[in-house]
């Protein structure tokens, strides 16, 4: 049977693919967390504060330097880890079964709201993971395979552990690769206990976590603190609350359309007679599932983002797309399922796209001073429209003699300041300084200290997103003079007012060294 059309269909699909991506990336503005990963840029350095290296450097890489960090260029790196990732997941199901199943498991991982749009269109840690996790995938898939030379499958399990290593630059939880062949090799395929390419992947993978390791010792495990905290079931009982949100919030990820066909893909391998690749198939599982099910376990007990189990759905994907290709007895012929997750994931995209920017108002609360709490979509609109209002403000306090033209801004909370310093300060030629506990400003305790400070006397101004409202004056007039308003500003969305942004000034800042210092420096 021809399955050159198959090929024929792949391209079509990532042709569409790009398309759409390129289309959400123009047309939004950045989320929370692509305008905070935009910090790590500037300046690098060998770990952050929430996550290892690689969304850093590659924002630093496609921006050229930071020289043009328009928002396109900032998501560029996603675009092209997006495409990437699609293009192994098509040649993992060609290597493992034949085109066919590339196709359809590419098809797959596009109707996922994470392969489309969290991973391939946002700059985030996962956008450049998913590139190696796939490519540990197609490693695998040929690590599994009995009639390889022994050279040759040493050679790929050597390529494996740097796969791995550079997986855990973008995310640490791609060891969850090593867990689940670990696993595998343990259970199905003891052979490779006895390859010496098996001892050296483990040894390349560690020295890729030395960076990460080191940077971690110097700033007392910092990192590891703050997360153990966020994911331990010892802080309280059981919250069905968190359970359920992420368990639904998996399902939306995925494509509500294709998350049953995922499950009887599953029961089905396990209910089938023997094939010639069912232990690459039962490697597949290995892999995906214990992310899925350890983070389930969490969020019974946590908040858990149901985007964390992503990458598991790469393996699932592929798993699903050689269970349709058996199914299929044509050789044009495309499951109208996946043709269904594909049309709602576009019909979602598209939506999404004219809502962020043509809603009416706000989604989110419609009282008058928390405007907008609860819309997720004002995080992606808006700031641009309210830097041009903002810097007439600005300019008028610097002619008045109110302000001083190097005014910083000061914030509480790594959100909404990241948004801030992308789309108001860093245009304006201002700072802004974070202000708060370290679990509070992240990646900013670290900023502060290489960031001009406030001096005593100094003025400074603050920004309050109505959708983001808190009580500034509690937060920061013990360590100023006095303060006032400068303006209130209302940002409309379709000629509707979606939030208001509460621009403040605070006036004569004292005691400030030791008050600055001590919060800069205490953890």
């Amino acid at each position: 049977m021809d399955q050159k059309v198959y090929k024929k269909y792949f391209i079509l699909l990532l042709g569409v693919s790009i398309l759409v991506r390129i289309l959400i990336a123009l047309t939004t503005e950045l989320g929370n967390d692509e305008v905070y990963y935009r910090l790590y840029a500037q300046p690098l350095n060998w770990n952050y504060f929430d996550h290892p290296l690689a969304v850093g450097w590659l924002i630093r890489l496609t921006t050229f330097n930071l020289i043009s960090d328009t928002d396109f260029l900032i998501r560029m790196g996603a675009l092209i880890s997006g495409t990437i990732t699609l293009i192994i997941i098509f040649n993992c199901g060609k290597i493992l079964k034949d085109e066919r199943a590339g196709f359809y498991s590419a098809a797959i991982f596009s109707s996922t709201i994470y392969g489309t749009v969290i991973s391939g269109t946002f700059i985030l840690p996962d956008s450049p993971q998913m590139v190696f996790w796939s490519l540990s995938l197609y490693l695998l898939i040929k690590i599994s395979k009995k009639t390889i030379s022994s050279s040759k499958l040493n050679y790929y399990l050597i390529l494996f552990g740097v796969c791995v290593g550079l997986g855990m630059l973008c995310k640490v939880h791609s060891i969850f690769l090593w867990l689940g062949f670990g696993l595998f090799v343990l259970l199905k395929r003891r052979d490779l206990l006895f390859q010496y390419g098996l001892y050296f992947s483990v040894l390349i993978t560690f020295i890729f976590l030395i960076p990460i390791i080191k940077w971690n010792i110097d700033n007392h495990f910092i990192t590891y603190n703050y997360h153990s905290n966020r994911v331990s079931y010892l802080n309280g009982g059981v919250n069905l609350s968190s359970f359920l949100t992420f368990n639904l919030g998996q399902v939306f990820y995925t494509n509500i359309i294709l998350f049953p066909i995922f499950i009887s893909s599953i029961i089905s391998f396990f209910r089938k007679t023997k094939e010639e690749y069912q232990d690459t198939l039962l490697l597949i599982l290995f892999i995906s599932l214990p992310l899925i099910l350890v983070s389930t376990f969490l969020s019974l007990f946590n908040t858990v983002l149901p985007h964390w189990t992503g990458p598991s759905f790469a393996g699932i994907s592929l798993f699903t797309g050689v269970y349709f290709s058996n199914k299929s007895t044509l050789v044009k012929e495309v499951p109208k399922i996946i043709i269904y997750g594909l049309s709602l994931t576009l019909i979602v995209c598209i939506a999404g796209v004219f809502v962020i920017n043509f809603y009416p108002g706000t989604l989110g609360s419609k009282e008058n001073k928390n405007k907008g709490f609860g819309d997720f979509t004002l995080d992606m609109s808006g700031w641009k429209n309210a830097k041009e209002k903002i810097s007439d403000i600005l300019e008028k306090d610097v002619k008045n003699n109110l302000m001083k033209a190097d005014a910083p801004f000061i914030e509480n909370k790594w959100f909404p300041a990241a948004h801030i310093e992308h789309y108001i300060a860093t245009p304006l030629k201002r700072r802004v300084l974070a202000i708060g506990s370290i679990n509070d400003i992240h990646q900013y305790y670290f900023l502060n200290k290489k960031r001009k400070g406030l001096g005593f006397g100094d003025n400074a101004y603050c920004l309050v997103p109505s959708n983001y409202l808190f009580d500034a004056n509690q937060a920061f007039g013990h360590l100023f003079t006095n303060f006032d308003t400068a303006a209130i500003i209302s940002s409309l969305r379709n000629n509707n007012i979606a939030r208001k942004f509460y621009l403040l000034r605070f006036k004569g800042y004292h005691n400030s060294q030791n008050a600055f210092s001590n919060f800069r420096d205490s953890y």
